[in-house]
């Protein structure tokens, strides 16, 4: 095959969403500068509704391979380690970026629609009317469809649910008192108290801040200009890493399972695990990316690495796109040391190396364990695609990273190349008995 694109077009096509909007803004083109703000809103949405569904199944597997006691222990662990950085954060009596950071996580998961906070004498109140994560999941059915996964626990709450009340038993067991509580409501309304310092009657937050800190910067964006004020550059500038908090809140989280399963079973444990909670998920999005053209695979996977939180550079070969990660937005940013807060680094509880060479971990010695999901999306990819049923749209090289600091890299194969026109040693890097 030819190249198909001039540097010039795979530039426009990679470019991020904020850049069209931005583009539209100073062309006075406002009809084009509401359609770009809609698909910011949403840019991240593939991403997230990926998360929560893997998490919620892990949580899930864990209690049906363990026992719900079990599950409930390893939970807890895991809320440990994720609410580490609140830790030390409340005890140094910093209620208000501790809440405020809190509130972040939720308020921009996709989906999710936040009530500007209300603040009492005891307590800052954050509602959520769904919640983004259990609460969708739980609006949409998938407790009571699948409640293997989803549902099932003895006190009638939901798999990721569970995973989340956790995190606030791990933080208020480390600080010795209940600071962050939910109370579940129907349709998947959540509503968080998050108590204030003992003593303390005065606002944490002001007025302006309540409603500052539910608002995301389309929304404000969107209010400027019906206001009739044009001055939101500012507010698109960067707005595909504006949901940070929540995306690295749920990398962390799932590297914790996976250091979990490989305590509990090792790497063939790890790898049911990411073939029973990660690969259906990921298999979800196949016929709608095998319908794509080339310029739309492009311009789609590009997408997913903006509001993945990724630097990347693209370059168009014969036969594919090569997106050259540096980093990547979550394996390559934790194995840096680089997720926000500080939220996780290799070497903590639930965070190892692997230094035994699987098909999982791209038959490496010394991988990174969160990477082995890269290698269950490859077999899935590979074994739909063999077939007949899938696109090569999104391979990783899992031998391009071997060490922090250096990039990764990740193919979009065009459409007509077979899979046997695909490197071998990609196939190899996962091949059971490479």
């Amino acid at each position: 095959m030819d190249r198909q694109f001039p540097d010039e077009e795979l530039a426009r096509l990679t470019a991020p969403l904020e850049a069209r909007a931005i583009a539209a803004l100073e062309q006075d083109d406002d009809p084009a500068l509401d359609d770009w703000l809609q698909r910011m809103e949403t840019g991240h949405l593939g991403l997230h509704m990926l998360s929560i569904h893997t998490l919620a199944r892990k949580a899930g597997m864990l209690r049906r391979d363990h026992g719900e006691a079990k599950a409930r222990e390893e939970l807890l662990r895991i809320g440990a380690q994720l609410m580490a950085t609140w830790v030390r954060q409340y005890r140094t009596g910093d209620y208000r970026g501790a809440i405020a950071d809190l509130v972040a996580i939720y308020v921009h998961q996709a989906g999710a629609v936040p009530q500007p906070l209300e603040e009492t004498d005891d307590a800052v109140v954050l509602d959520l009317s769904p919640c983004g994560s259990g609460g969708r999941l739980e609006q949409d059915g998938f407790a009571d469809k699948h409640p293997e996964w989803y549902g099932g626990w003895r006190d009638g709450v939901s798999s990721l649910c569970q995973a989340c009340k956790a995190c606030q038993g791990a933080l208020n067991s480390a600080l010795g008192e209940t600071v962050w509580s939910t109370e579940k409501g129907a349709g998947g309304h959540c509503r968080m108290r998050f108590a204030k310092p003992s003593g303390r009657t005065a606002p944490l937050f002001s007025d302006q801040e309540r409603t500052a800190l539910v608002t995301t910067r389309v929304q404000s964006a969107r209010a400027r200009l019906a206001a009739g004020g044009r001055d939101i550059r500012e507010l698109l500038e960067g707005q595909r890493q504006e949901w940070r908090p929540w995306h690295d809140f749920a990398v962390a989280w799932l590297a914790c399972f996976y250091g979990t399963a490989l305590e509990s079973g090792g790497a063939d444990y790890l790898d049911a695990m990411l073939a029973e909670t990660f690969e259906p998920a990921f298999q979800v999005g196949f016929p709608r990316y095998a319908a794509l053209s080339d310029a739309e695979l492009v311009h789609e996977v590009a997408q997913t690495w903006h509001y993945h939180c990724a630097d990347f550079s693209v370059r168009e070969e014969s036969d594919r796109f090569v997106f050259t990660l540096d980093p990547c937005g979550s394996g390559g940013r934790l194995f840096r040391g680089e997720l926000w807060r500080g939220l996780l680094n290799y070497g903590d509880d639930l965070v190892p190396i692997m230094d035994e060479p699987h098909p999982v971990n791209f038959h490496r010695v010394g991988a990174p364990s969160y990477c082995t999901h890269c290698a269950a999306a490859n077999r899935a990819q590979f074994a739909g695609h063999d077939a007949g049923a899938a696109p090569l749209f999104f391979i990783v090289d899992g031998h391009a990273q071997l060490v922090p600091g250096q990039p990764c890299r990740q193919f979009s194969y065009k459409k007509g190349v077979s899979g046997g026109g695909v490197a071998a040693e990609l196939r190899k890097q996962i091949a059971p008995n490479a």
